[in-house]
């Protein structure tokens, strides 16, 4: 057992475990068993392969296990089965062999390793082939969120923060950059990808941008001298708004929003170029309009400016559009209205974003 995974967990008899008492792998020997999906402890599980000089594995279990644990391994040059990788999976490799500039050749043990299996519980498992086995080498920053982060769209899911178990439940979504792959965490993140007008797919490239953060009431547990919950206290905390798209997406919101910005641009080509604008031009030419009241030209034309770049750059980060009221059509106006039915509404609103 290499002692960095002595270090990390907590043994008791063939079972380790997270400091707070979840465990997070057993080892029976020639086989390791993890009862989660946890990212961390399956790179432990392939450490102690490599350590072990494990040369090949076969995995089973549920997808999102086998995909990581495929990975990883196939990271640490182990031969693997059991998992079919998509071409994108199989890209994604390559791209982070190249980036860790891989060595290309691998030198051969003279003996055959034990054999050996990771398993997740439940009919999980990671063992060798039989036959020939070579022994092989062995939170982001505040700024960072409210930049557009632009990468290919590797996983998503809830697990715990960090993926570390001692952490409440998040939610994040890895992406690949030219630097590495990025874990982008936040629960509103769920939430954004739902929402999504662009609906991103694994494989494709996406934004992650934080919009603004939202204050918010959290509950924690509140303990006596003896360490019993005895009731619970509210928190102030600061939680994001996100939003996903595909890259595309906000392409396009950086040319809708550098017509918005030039006043020189007539508005009505402005929407015929760029629809979506209707709304804005609408909150645009409702600021002109109150602009009228001030006396002065010049204090006139500074605020109708500064609302115009205010919307400018508020399409130019993604943020959801002005709606734009719909006027109900001639046949419904002409459609008598059920008397004990509520009066319905004249005006609806136009989808956002």
């Amino acid at each position: 057992m290499p002692d960095e995974i002595k270090q990390r967990f907590v043994q008791v008899g063939n079972k380790y475990h997270f400091p707070d008492g979840a465990r997070a792998f057993t080892d029976h020997g020639n086989r390791l068993t993890s009862p989660s999906e946890n990212s961390e402890v399956i790179k432990s599980l392939i450490t102690i392969a490599q350590a072990r000089a494990w040369s090949d594995v076969t995995l089973s279990g549920s997808d999102r296990f086998k995909k990581e644990a495929w990975f990883a391994a196939r990271l640490a040059n182990l031969d693997v089965r059991g998992y079919s990788p998509t071409e994108f999976e199989q890209g994604r490799l390559v791209r982070a062999l190249a980036r860790a500039q891989a060595p290309a050749r691998q030198s051969a043990a003279p003996d055959q390793p034990p054999s050996s299996l990771l398993s997740r519980d439940g009919g999980a498992h990671i063992a060798p082939r039989d036959g020939d086995a070579r022994a092989k080498e062995s939170p982001a920053p505040r700024e960072r969120q409210r930049t557009l982060q632009i990468g290919r769209f590797v996983d998503h899911g809830a697990a715990p923060y960090l993926h570390d178990p001692r952490n409440a439940t998040s939610y994040f979504v890895r992406i690949e950059t030219p630097d590495g792959e990025r874990d982008i965490w936040g629960v509103d993140l769920q939430r954004a990808l739902k929402d999504s007008l662009t609906r991103p797919q694994i494989g494709d490239e996406i934004g992650v941008r934080a919009l603004r953060r939202d204050t918010v009431k959290v509950y924690r547990p509140e303990h006596d001298a003896e360490g019993r919950v005895v009731g619970e206290k509210a928190h102030d905390a600061h939680r994001n708004a996100w939003i996903v798209e595909k890259r595309d997406f906000f392409r396009e919101r950086v040319q809708a929003a550098r017509v918005l910005r030039d006043p020189n641009v007539d508005r009505q080509a402005a929407v015929k170029q760029h629809p979506e604008l209707l709304g804005t031009y609408l909150q645009l030419h409702a600021a002109e309009l109150a602009a009228k009241t001030l006396r002065d030209p010049e204090d006139q034309r500074r605020f109708v400016a500064s609302v115009r770049t205010a919307l400018a750059d508020s399409v130019a980060r993604g943020e959801p559009l002005a709606t734009v009221p719909l006027k109900e059509t001639a046949v419904q106006r002409r459609q008598p209205r059920a008397r004990s039915a509520p009066a319905a509404p004249e005006r609806d609103a136009a989808p956002t974003r």
